[in-house]
């Protein structure tokens, strides 16, 4: 999402495509895209239909991080709904959603050998979110009718407005790219039961940050590459924690609508600034309310779940960048 206007055109339905410029037209068109995209759910809301608002904002968001950030497979987008309901109908059966969970963790990690990992992610995180609220099976069938709306709603705007803005992303090798989905499967695992023993208020953002701040490339020596990941996550935790602390309705809306146009607006001088706000983006709108009554119970609740499985993230990383054989080995 941070790199969705790099590129826009000039004219969403003509032929011509021009980078942007600082100034009023780039505010203009980050505006633009940001009503268009959260416009439905924003009504649905002030109609009163809150659970409605919630599904339709995470299937508009999700949709158009999938199409535009791994364009080739944009067509997904229609199992963002089915997954979110796997992943809610069996979060009673550990085996099955874990197995679903771990599934589609390392189906991100292998799309990285064709630079549509960071799309992918918008599938692991309809599954977590689903992981983590169980329902009878009625209730799962309503919130996903409302997710295939947003997410056919997402798609739409992608494939129209949004059509000509394609988000490369570094290739992987085969080989490479094997070990990555091995790497994000066993991160994602871990990472997916300590939030749960945690007792997190949303625990689904933990595992769902390892993976968007994951990097399959180093693009320099691996300490600072790690660095980099640590400094990010961290960066998202206490973005989520802001998220967590602010209870009222209006300064929500306010904070969800700055984040994205952030993103909007960064373009692809911080490709690494969407890893960091896509999870405090979707805490924002997946629940109405606030979780912990203080940001202190927030960080108790959260740093005996965040430090392990980050020093976790970052052994991981480390042998993967470092240990690969020939080409693939970066330095120290």
């Amino acid at each position: 999402m941070a790199q969705i206007l790099h590129n826009f055109p000039l004219d969403s339905f003509g032929a011509r495509r021009v980078r942007f410029r600082p100034g009023a037209k780039m505010t203009t068109r980050t505006l633009g895209v940001l009503i268009l995209l959260l416009g439905p759910a924003a009504t649905a809301y002030l109609m009163g239909f809150n659970e409605a608002a919630h599904y339709l904002g995470l299937g508009a968001l999700l949709a158009v991080q999938l199409s535009v950030m791994a364009r080739p497979v944009a067509a997904f987008a229609v199992l963002l709904p089915v997954v979110y309901a796997a992943a809610a109908i069996t979060a009673q059966s550990t085996d099955g959603v874990v197995a679903l969970i771990v599934a589609i963790a390392a189906a991100v990690g292998a799309a990285s050998s064709q630079g549509l990992h960071r799309g992918l992610v918008a599938l692991l995180a309809a599954a977590m979110i689903g992981s983590f609220e169980p329902a009878a099976t009625g209730d799962v069938v309503a919130r996903a009718g409302f997710l295939l709306a947003g997410s056919s709603y997402g798609f739409l705007l992608a494939v129209t407005l949004l059509r000509r803005v394609t988000l490369g992303a570094p290739h992987l090798h085969p080989q490479s790219a094997l070990g990555y989905a091995v790497l994000l499967a066993v991160l994602t695992l871990v990472a997916w039961f300590a939030a749960r023993f945690a007792g997190l208020g949303n625990p689904w953002w933990l595992p769902l940050m390892v993976v968007a701040v994951s990097e399959p490339l180093p693009g320099g020596p691996a300490r600072q590459a790690l660095l980099r990941s640590m400094l990010a996550a961290a960066a998202a935790m206490m973005l989520v924690l802001v998220t967590d602390w602010v209870e009222a309705p209006a300064v929500r809306a306010l904070l969800l609508g700055a984040l994205l146009f952030v993103t909007l607006s960064a373009g692809s001088r911080r490709p690494a600034l969407s890893a960091v706000l896509i999870v405090p983006v979707l805490a924002l709108l997946s629940s109405h309310a606030a979780i912990h009554e203080t940001p202190i119970d927030f960080l108790l609740a959260t740093l005996p779940a965040f430090v392990p499985v980050m020093a976790v993230s970052a052994l991981g990383h480390w042998l993967f960048w470092t240990l690969r054989p020939g080409a693939g080995r970066v330095a120290v």
